[in-house]
């Protein structure tokens, strides 16, 4: 299956902003960097790592909710 069948078929997009429903980081938000079969990778707008970069996570599909 390629990138652009697995986007179609989640109706997400890289880019999109989301907002967390379940888990650890519940109700933050943050913008969708890669789109995988069954989570889709993002970054936080809120949350930075030691470094001081946005932090970055997996995030299951039926565990979130887009914003845009």
């Amino acid at each position: 299956m390629t990138k652009e069948t697995e986007q179609m078929e989640h109706d997400i997009n890289i880019g999109d902003e989301i907002k967390v429903l379940e888990g650890e980081y519940k109700a933050e938000e943050g913008k969708v960097i890669n789109v995988y079969n069954n989570t889709v990778a993002i970054e936080f707008n809120n949350i930075l790592t030691k470094d001081k970069s946005k932090y970055r996570t997996v995030v299951k599909h039926d565990n979130y909710k887009r914003l845009k």
